[in-house]
């Protein structure tokens, strides 16, 4: 399995080494949904720092429908990715999907992780102690299913810029003429909404019952009008995890924007050093 993989020299020198950073994305996205107002900061810190995309998405290699993988497949992805970098440990932020590998990572391969962020994410989709998306999220995206992907350029920029505005809260809001050349950059690198990234969500057991077994340092954002996985989805990795930091963020939605970040970098840099 081949899986394309960006990453960066530190850009400061620092006393004491620092662990690199693993940047997980969510499902269906690119590698370069982590904009440089995340990323330049944390070179300038010190850390290298790795993002990539899964299999299935972006530049990485295509499965065929009939070969279903599960998130301990994209786990395994993941510490590929560093491997081949000859990372032997990193600070893991994982956003949606991107939170659940980083569980599995944290569960099965934890000497592979120094720190843990799980941005916007759950320990079970489909458990049914934890609640549904919202009602009218579920409607648009049943409504967008069956009308099946859109096949022209500008139709396809339309479909990511109506999903992200479906995700998005109101704590930072963000111009859509920047949604659309985020939306225009990614159709023009890799238009493949194919994916089999639901379907290995949906295989994959439930992690709330094993939360406790996550031994390193952690950090939970959500927001609090987060419609995909409500806040309670939040509460339940603090709650399950020995000694979670909770950060719930107002009025924010399924989303990491660009404004949340400086106060998120003040919270990495808590938590890493607690690695």
């Amino acid at each position: 399995m081949e899986v394309f993989s960006e990453c960066f020299e530190p850009t400061a020198e620092r006393d004491a080494p620092v662990d690199p950073v693993l940047l997980v994305s969510g499902a269906d996205s690119h590698c370069t949904r982590w904009t440089p107002a995340l990323v330049e900061p944390l070179r300038a810190r010190g850390h290298r720092v790795l993002r990539y995309d899964h299999r299935d998405s972006g530049l990485s290699t295509k499965v065929p429908a009939d070969q279903p993988y599960t998130l301990d497949d994209l786990a395994d992805d993941a510490v590929a990715v560093l491997d081949a970098h000859d990372v032997a440990r990193a600070h893991v932020v994982g956003r949606s999907m991107g939170g659940m590998v980083g569980q599995v990572l944290a569960l099965d391969h934890a000497e592979r992780v120094a720190t843990l962020t799980l941005v916007a994410s759950t320990p079970g989709l489909g458990d049914e102690r934890l609640p549904p998306a919202d009602d009218a999220l579920l409607e648009h995206m049943t409504e967008r299913l069956f009308a099946g992907p859109p096949t022209s350029v500008a139709d396809r920029v339309a479909w990511i810029v109506e999903l992200d505005e479906l995700f998005a809260g109101t704590r930072h809001p963000e111009p859509t003429e920047d949604r659309i050349r985020t939306a225009l950059a990614e159709v023009e690198r890799c238009w493949y909404p194919e994916s089999g990234h639901g379907v290995a969500v949906v295989a994959s057991p439930s992690r709330l019952d094993r939360l406790g077994d996550v031994a390193v340092p952690t950090l939970v954002v959500h927001g609090t009008t987060d419609p995909v996985f409500p806040v309670e989805h939040g509460l339940a990795l603090v709650d399950g995890i020995d000694g979670a930091d909770a950060w719930l963020v107002e009025d924010l939605g399924h989303e990491l924007p660009d404004g949340l970040v400086p106060d998120l970098l003040e919270r990495l840099d808590r938590l890493f050093v607690r690695a």
